[in-house]
């Protein structure tokens, strides 16, 4: 069977969608915590594509605003500025992430609402952990399977080998994808992250989304970034064909004092906040 070399692989992000500038330096303000709410919002404020996109969907159906919202201030004052800032990412994220991903039996739009529940339970993760860095988790849930969009053509002629030791020998999905092809889709993400040069918080949470406990030392983004997407998974939601064969870390639960019902409560949580999200912005 063909090893493909990782190096060659991550080549392949000169095939996705760059990521912004808006969007690196609206991530590296967001992870500061000595950032201010008008310094996200001034980033936010001198890219006229997001701007018109924030206004568009505050003046949709679903908010009903009694008048036009006709600036970014004024969307700023409507949603706050923590759900601004959550719209512009995951409308920054929806192009990379909603085409179809048939190596991971993911069809149009999976990926992409995987993703922005894997964001949005990262924060309610985080609030049970007393985790401050909100901003920088809803960044690292959106992007923790970017290695996908990369590996997605190579993975598909060998996907069924994968699967096929995962059931007969009962090996996680990512050690099966590292003995069949010789590194696993996070390993790939975080490879990718760092080309985008992003923070390095975000390109650990990429790398140890499913292995948290190899991230020494530990650390509590990580941790609830691997929690929030084993929410994702146990809700169904984008799962694909490998959905099943992950489990919450029992480590990472235990270094929080969380347990498998905290995870049940924030998954009923996290369904009405996507919901939310899919009425803004519709079918991928």
């Amino acid at each position: 069977m063909t090893t493909h070399v990782l190096d060659e692989i991550v080549q392949r992000v000169q095939t996705l969608p760059r990521l912004p500038d808006t969007i690196v330096h609206l991530t590296h303000v967001v992870g500061d915590p000595r950032s201010s709410l008008p310094q996200i919002v001034g980033v936010i404020r001198y890219d006229p594509v997001l701007t018109a996109e924030l206004l568009r969907m505050c003046n949709s159906a679903y908010y009903g605003v009694a008048r036009e919202v006709e600036s970014l201030d004024d969307a700023v004052r409507l949603l706050g500025t923590t759900k601004v800032f959550q719209l512009a990412m995951a409308a920054y994220t929806r192009a990379m992430l909603a085409a179809p991903q048939e190596g991971y039996g993911l069809p149009a739009g999976a990926l992409w609402t995987h993703s922005v529940t894997v964001a949005l339970a990262g924060r309610l993760v985080a609030q049970r952990m007393n985790c401050p860095q909100l901003g920088l988790l809803f960044t690292a849930g959106l992007l923790h399977d970017c290695g996908k969009v990369v590996l997605n053509e190579f993975v598909r002629a060998e996907f069924a080998e994968i699967v096929r030791r995962v059931v007969e020998d009962r090996l996680s999905f990512c050690d099966a994808e590292r003995q069949v092809l010789g590194y696993t889709h996070a390993e790939v993400g975080a490879r990718v992250a760092e080309a985008w040069k992003l923070p390095a918080s975000i390109v650990d949470c990429i790398r140890y989304h499913h292995e948290p406990e190899q991230n020494t030392p530990p650390s509590a983004v990580v941790d609830a970034v691997h929690l929030a997407d084993s929410v994702g998974l146990m809700l169904g939601v984008g799962a694909g064909d490998d959905g099943l064969a992950y489990r919450a870390s029992a480590v990472a639960l235990a270094r929080h004092g969380l347990t498998a019902a905290d995870l049940e409560n924030i998954g009923a949580e996290t369904v009405g906040e996507l919901r939310s999200v899919q009425a803004l912005f519709g079918k991928p």
